[in-house]
């Protein structure tokens, strides 16, 4: 091959890779439930790298001297929690209907995982400022975890520890969740809540852990995210 041919093959390339780049990733909804729960945020990469390998999804390759696929996740859920507005962003390097998306993703995620919808990404991550949440606290007397957690959601502060990158930090909660609404149900209270979310992403666990040390009541805590939102609480989409 002559250097003509092989600059020829860089600038094609190059080229290439300029117009997949300006195209708008495809970004994925997808629920995580049941055992799925307990697949840690890094195993859920590993995981939807190998569903799209398997359903023969051309997605895009990043360039340079480690080439991987190009992939990102809006706000990674906590190991433990459920989901069902999970998001992942990638590009495609051939052009392929958003349907057969969602149907080849769908056959090849494990069980307990499902692609919802499949469009084309609107807002960025950076947006999104709020989270829904359903936490459900299985006890033996759920009436009586109810008013207790009640009059310690009114409390004017709500202080814990909090650990950053740069070590642990007190945090006031107070201003980071209001209660939407609640249910009693045999053998559990069910509160839904929002909280902070984002660039400040506030984990539900922090309250109801404080709540339960300070409370003495014993439960079990399940934690359902419902819905994600931006600044002026459209979902994000």
């Amino acid at each position: 091959m002559n250097n003509t041919a092989r600059t020829g093959n860089v600038e094609n390339m190059a080229e290439r890779n300029q117009q997949i780049l300006a195209m708008p990733n495809v970004r994925v909804f997808y629920q995580k439930k049941g055992r799925a729960k307990y697949i840690s945020h890094l195993d859920i990469t590993r995981c939807m790298q190998r569903a799209l390998k398997r359903a023969d999804i051309p997605v895009w390759y990043t360039q340079g001297f480690n080439p991987h696929m190009y992939l990102t996740f809006a706000l990674p859920l906590a190991l433990g929690y459920e989901s069902e507005c999970e998001c992942m962003d990638f590009r495609l390097a051939e052009p392929m209907e958003l349907e057969e998306v969602k149907r080849r993703l769908g056959e090849n995620l494990p069980r307990d995982m499902a692609v919802t919808r499949v469009a084309l990404q609107k807002e960025k991550p950076q947006q999104i400022r709020w989270a829904d949440y359903e936490l459900r606290f299985i006890c033996n007397n759920p009436e009586e975890v109810s008013v207790l957690f009640d009059e310690f959601c009114t409390r004017p502060e709500l202080v814990v520890m909090k650990r950053t990158k740069k070590g642990e930090k007190p945090v006031d909660l107070k201003p980071e969740f209001s209660v939407l609404g609640k249910e009693i149900e045999d053998g559990a209270v069910v509160y839904k809540m929002r909280f902070t979310a984002g660039q400040k992403n506030i984990n539900p666990t922090l309250l109801t852990d404080l709540f339960l040390r300070e409370s003495g009541q014993e439960a079990l805590v399940q934690v359902l995210r419902k819905q994600i939102y931006l600044e002026d609480g459209t979902p994000f989409s």
